[in-house]
Parts: structure tokens; sequence; C-alpha cells
């Protein structure tokens, strides 16, 4: 059907602080992207990528807030996790929870207060 989903083309993320977004985003978390003045495109993959704009109202950051999330592939989620606990950031789970024999998942905070998971090996 030409109406069936079949894959995510790219994920939004707007955040109030976009130097704050770039630290975590391109930094920490290593996405390649040339960013503009309240801007960034992030190319994933040939199909896929990540677009943050800045100048929005923060969200509170809570876990049970509604709000959407980006999950991210990772090779190993606890490598991930400790990265993150390393640069202070706000973790959800204290550990990856498993999802089935090897996949794992956790989420944490950007700095705006978006959710944003991790899903991949242990």
């Amino acid at each position: 059907m030409g109406t069936e989903i079949t894959s995510i083309k790219m994920g939004s993320i707007y955040v109030d602080n976009f130097g704050k977004a770039m630290e975590f985003y391109k930094d920490l978390l290593g996405l390649k992207g040339e960013p503009g003045e309240n801007s960034c495109f992030f190319p994933i993959s040939p199909k896929q990528a990540i677009y943050v704009e800045g100048k929005y109202k923060p969200v509170k950051s809570d876990s049970g807030s509604v709000r959407s999330a980006i999950t991210f592939e990772v090779a190993s989620t606890g490598e991930m996790l400790n990265k993150l606990r390393s640069a202070d950031i706000k973790i959800v789970q204290e550990i990856p929870v498993q999802m089935s024999d090897e996949l794992f998942w956790f989420q944490c905070f950007d700095p705006a207060g978006n959710i944003v998971e991790f899903l991949g090996g242990k």
C-alpha cells in the first residue's frame, strides 16, 4: 500500500538553547553536521537524518511528561550510558533495560528536556 510506513525518515528536535544542543548532539553524541545560526541537519544514513532547531520554550524534564522521543541505535548501550553519565547527563534508567536476549534500551534527557533513547547491544 502507498500509505504503509516503512521507515523513519527524519527526527526533528526542538530546543531552547541551540548552543547547548550542539554540545550534546554534535560534540557528545558525535552526530556529523554543519550547524547554521540556529539549526543543524545531521544525516545519519542516505535515507535518515536528525534536524535540530533552537529558540523554542523549554519543556518540563521528567520521565512522566508527554512528549515525543528519538531513539538512536548504538553498538553498546552500556558504553553510551557511561559516556553520558561522565558528562553529567540526566539518565532515566539506572541501567539499560533488557528488551530481548541481545537488545537493551535506556533513556536520558537532552539539555532542553527532550527524551533521547538508545537501543542496542549490552
